[in-house]
């Protein structure tokens, strides 16, 4: 393997850059790719058949349609499935065929007011159907499922739900009628249809939701029988069988504890400790504990400016006493925030230390190594009032995490209403034993930037919006501020970087409407020379 690792003197890396010297094509890829040759192809092509239960079909429309209008158009009532059953009313020789198997004898028309199957001019057209995948644990839709692969000359939803001339009330009853989920039929089936596209680890996760919500009469017989299909990528890397056991039950446990179950209430092969690496650490721990560190974060601290410099030595003084405290981090977009938290991230972790790594949005979470959102990781409930507490209890694997954890990143903090952070905060205290420290004494790293978004109420006034952010909690206060002023984005033009800071502090003359009117030397006017400037 090659890895190619070159900074400028500023540390920024052009990944793009990287990509391009480390790519390596061989000699037959390469004349392939030339003439232009097809890279890959599905033969037969496969058509997505649609599965949803009464009236719950996807409507698809414009945001500004009037939701009223949208409801009463002609034709919103249609789908595949729907036309389906209306192709069986219509067609004789339709009744005969699965709605699986329907692409290969019909077409699926649409315009703009109409949808229908039209009956193929040849026999076949080489295409294959297959219906999108439900879970067990959906319920109804599942059953539905079953129905549709199994039954033919059904006209309605009524009708699958009829057997012997009897109207059944569930699509479950109905299939359990029919004799098609008897035992562990189903189950089996869904386990062996999922080996055909799923990876091991979702059949694996399959496998624990079908103990949890699905109660198999012969859960041995299952186990047993995809246990090939379940271990196959252990397998690769491990030849004894019984340590590929070994894994796949320590896996298929930890699931099962995220679902609140133990995987001794089933019978199960049992874990051996000399396979178990966990024995004793949550699941939660168990992860955090197990991030990968990135060699190259190991040295971001020695490209560290002066503000940056700052902040990371009395963050790490913080941690390096144990004596914990609660920072935030303020720095407009480009100051070098997630540099820092890249940093400290890797020197706590490489010290075998628990840092944790959270963002309010997705999008910051995914930039930082380990990065889950806040919601997830701290189980914060969304509907959120003052005093309240996060969802986990004192003897949880997350309560266990926030007791060993050394350092809390919160990413984005600014975004959020400032009664989820005193969820934190209350739960915190609780959990570390400490009511009268802010986070139970642990060291907690906020950031974020109040030039950018606002926490988000709905139909709230401005009054309201401030009143939810985090400069108007109790704990800000007690927060210790490191400013990043240095934009690091765009160092080569400071009038930029200067220019956007008076935006976001309000100092920009602006119309009526409160709109900034931007300035036309940044602007370009015509799209070659946009493509151009930014390709």
């Amino acid at each position: 393997s090659i890895a190619v690792s070159e900074a400028d003197k500023n540390g920024d890396i052009d990944e793009i850059k990287q990509y391009r010297d480390a790519r390596w094509v061989t000699p037959p890829e390469a004349l392939w790719r030339i003439y232009g040759f097809e890279l890959s192809k599905n033969s037969p092509p496969v058509k997505q058949l649609q599965l949803h239960l009464p009236n719950m079909h996807m409507v698809s429309f414009q945001a500004a349609q009037n939701i009223e209008r949208v409801v009463n158009r002609e034709g919103v009532e249609k789908s595949m499935l729907t036309e389906y059953f209306e192709a069986n009313r219509l067609h004789e020789d339709a009744r005969s065929i699965l709605y699986r198997d329907f692409p290969e004898w019909y077409t699926w028309q649409t315009s703009r007011n109409n949808k229908y199957w039209r009956k193929r001019v040849r026999d076949t057209g080489g295409q294959i159907g297959r219906i999108v995948s439900a879970h067990p644990a959906e319920g109804e839709r599942y059953y539905l499922r079953v129905l549709l692969n199994h039954v033919t000359h059904a006209t309605s939803y009524e009708d699958l739900r009829t057997v012997n001339g009897e109207i059944l009330p569930t699509f479950h009853e109905a299939a359990e009628r029919r004799g098609l989920i008897e035992g562990d039929n189903t189950l089996d089936e869904s386990l062996t249809e999922s080996t055909l596209y799923e990876m091991p680890s979702s059949l694996r996760r399959l496998f624990a939701t079908i103990l949890v919500f699905c109660e198999p009469s012969d859960v041995r017989g299952l186990w047993e029988k995809h246990l090939d299909a379940m271990s196959e990528d252990y397998r690769r890397s491990n030849p004894s069988k019984v340590a590929v056991e070994q894994l796949v039950l320590i896996d298929i446990r930890n699931m099962l504890q995220s679902m609140g179950k133990e995987i001794e209430s089933f019978p199960l092969p049992d874990i051996q400790e000399e396979y178990d690496t966990s024995i004793g650490v949550t699941r939660e721990i168990f992860e955090e504990s197990t991030i990968e560190l990135n060699v190259e974060d190991t040295y971001l601290s020695d490209s560290l400016n002066s503000d940056q410099r700052a902040a990371y030595d009395e963050i790490m003084s913080a941690i390096d006493r144990d004596e914990g405290g609660v920072f935030f981090v303020d720095g407009p977009g480009g100051t070098g925030k997630t540099f820092l938290y890249r940093a400290l991230l890797a020197v706590v972790r490489g010290q075998k230390k628990i840092a944790i790594a959270t963002a309010t949005s997705g999008v910051a979470a995914s930039i930082m190594p380990g990065g889950r959102t806040t919601h997830s990781r701290f189980k914060i409930p969304l509907g959120i009032d003052d005093g309240g507490f996060c969802s986990f209890t004192k003897q949880s694997g997350t309560a266990k995490l926030l007791q060993s954890a050394s350092l809390i990143i919160w990413d984005e903090a600014s975004m959020t209403k400032r009664q989820a952070v005193e969820a934190l905060d209350n739960s915190m205290r609780d959990v570390m034993s400490r009511p009268d420290l802010p986070f139970g004494g642990k060291t907690v790293v906020f950031g974020g930037d109040f030039r950018q978004v606002l926490p988000v109420v709905r139909k709230g006034s401005r009054a309201q919006i401030i009143n939810s952010s985090l400069r108007r909690s109790y704990l800000w206060d007690s927060m210790r501020h490191l400013k990043l002023v240095r934009n690091m984005r765009a160092h080569s033009d400071p009038w930029f970087a200067e220019y956007l800071l008076h935006i976001g502090d309000g100092k920009e003359e602006t119309n009526r409407d409160g709109e900034v009117a931007f300035q036309t030397r940044y602007v370009c006017q015509e799209l070659g020379r946009t493509l151009t400037l930014i390709h």
